[in-house]
């Protein structure tokens, strides 16, 4: 897969202390935990490029971070968890794409069908209504500085137990060298963030003009009598073999740049380099399994028999709110994504293409497996990305499960009523403006910052006050009885405090 070997070609960089450089420029924006949460979003934003790679560099550069500015352990661990998986499932050039772009070709190739699996790819991100929305949701959270139970009840306790010293970049280097193996120790390397945004812009940069140009020769030599553009261009470029050549020239810059810098050796590079490799063979095997399931299904004609028993007792309009239910059951039983979409994709594709020739049906199912699949990833106790998550921040797991449900349910069931259920009714935004709008206003009504009253709270409190009687207690003043409400008399000493009947 194109988007695994840009794994194996960030690899040096990241062990050459760049992550944790860019990390450490990015640490001196936080002076609360309002802005260590905002620092996890963004500095998550920049780890597109894998989704378990972007959780360990988080975790270990901004771990000291989070314990002194009285960020909680849960709320760290959920939103590095929630913005590594939903970036790197959307981002056309993370690990996740090349992956994705295989499942897509080779579903339609079950049809008989040759399509560009990274057109359809693009195509379906703005129906991706799950992941978008957990995106959103999540920066919406981060600036309003609002919790719900239980993530009130960490963060308090977090304020409450916060150590009292100061945090330094030489903590977060300190941090990011530690090694679990004393076998695999590595002399101290310098943090230099442009080691790792460089490498990110020749990928992005190389692979973009690459698509460019591919896609405008095929356009010609084809004569396919569509306008150069540059969407054009990318939809019917080679994408696979265009990520490799960024890839490449991505890894050929970092071999040369880091042993240059006296960081790593070239040995130690190529090291890296294959440690990579070596992390990529479960999601290669994932998409090899996938590919032979879909041949077998293929073979007894699955699709086919799915098709006739639907006949026209399913529109094809509901498609995309099926799918979205059966990727969200299995995505949370299997724990795995890929593997998730691995087994829908030789499913589905036949089926909706069996049912319409619509290609915006395909466009919706397509992305309703990409986008449900994802929420196993988030919720599951068995994901990887879950245990990663546990174990890099130390957060217990069922803290984190707590938290990471009670965030991404809610957002699952909003967006497959108002989203997949509704879409082609009205425009595909509508869909974001109901979920910001409901989640936005939940949180101003319940949420609340640590030590203080919710809105919610405060409103409950007032009723329950006017519904209350008042108490009165009996005052002799100069042989005068005179009643007092019980908030007044609160102020007088008890020896003139008779408790009377009110």
């Amino acid at each position: 897969s194109s988007g695994i070997n840009a794994e194996w070609s960030l690899r040096p960089g990241e062990k050459s202390g760049g992550a944790a450089g860019l990390a450490n420029q990015i640490f001196r924006l936080a002076k609360t935990a309002h802005h260590a949460s905002l620092v996890t979003v963004l500095l998550q934003m920049m780890f597109f490029f894998d989704d378990f790679a972007g959780i360990m560099i988080s975790s270990k550069s901004l771990g000291p971070l989070v314990h002194q500015l009285g960020l909680s352990v849960q709320k760290f661990s959920f939103i590095v968890h929630t913005m590594a998986v939903t970036v790197a499932s959307l981002v056309p050039l993370s690990s996740w794409a090349g992956i994705q772009i295989g499942y897509i070709e080779s579903a339609f190739k079950l049809a008989d069908k040759e399509v560009s699996g990274f057109s359809y790819l693009l195509k379906t991100i703005p129906y991706r209504f799950f992941v978008l929305s957990a995106v959103m949701c999540i920066f919406i959270y981060v600036a309003l500085n609002k919790d719900l139970p239980p993530a009130i009840t960490y963060e308090e306790e977090a304020n409450k137990n916060r150590r009292q010293r100061t945090v330094s970049v030489a903590s977060i280097a300190e941090n990011y060298n530690v090694d679990t193996d004393p076998a695999d120790e590595e002399p101290r390397v310098p943090l230099r963030w442009f080691n790792a945004v460089i490498p990110l812009l020749i990928l992005i940069t190389v692979t973009l003009v690459r698509m460019y140009f591919d896609g405008k020769n095929i356009i010609l030599t084809r004569e396919l009598g569509i306008p150069i553009t540059f969407v054009n261009c990318v939809s019917n470029s080679s994408s696979i073999n265009d990520l490799n050549v960024g890839t490449a020239v991505s890894l050929l810059f970092v071999l040369i740049a880091i042993p240059v810098q006296r960081i790593l050796s070239l040995p130690k590079c190529l090291e890296h380099f294959v440690q990579g490799a070596k992390s990529a063979s479960e999601p290669i095997m994932i998409l090899i399994l996938a590919w032979a399931l879909g041949i077998a299904m293929c073979e007894i004609h699955t699709s086919d028999y799915i098709a006739l028993a639907l006949g026209n007792n399913m529109p094809p309009k509901y498609l995309p709110a099926v799918v979205t239910v059966i990727g969200y059951v299995m995505s949370y039983s299997s724990g795995s994504s890929l593997g998730t979409q691995g087994i829908v994709f030789p499913l589905i594709i036949p089926v909706v293409i069996n049912l319409t020739d619509d290609e915006t049906i395909y466009v919706r199912t397509i992305a309703a497996a990409l986008a449900s699949s994802v929420f196993g990833n988030l919720c599951s106790p068995i994901a990887d990305t879950t245990i990663g998550s546990v174990l890099f921040t130390g957060c217990p797991l069922l803290d984190h499960i707590k938290v990471a449900t009670t965030f991404a349910a809610p957002i699952a069931v909003l967006t497959l009523v108002f989203g997949d259920l509704m879409v082609g009714i009205y425009p595909f935004y509508v869909t974001y403006i109901i979920v910001a709008v409901v989640f936005t206003s939940v949180l101003l009504i319940f949420g609340r910052e640590p030590g203080k009253k919710s809105i919610f709270n405060c409103l409950h409190e007032v009723i329950q006050g006017r519904r209350q009687p008042r108490k009165y207690f009996s005052v002799n003043a100069d042989d005068e009885d005179v009643d007092l409400p019980t908030e007044e008399s609160a102020l007088l000493p008890k020896s003139l405090k008779t408790e009377q009947g009110s």
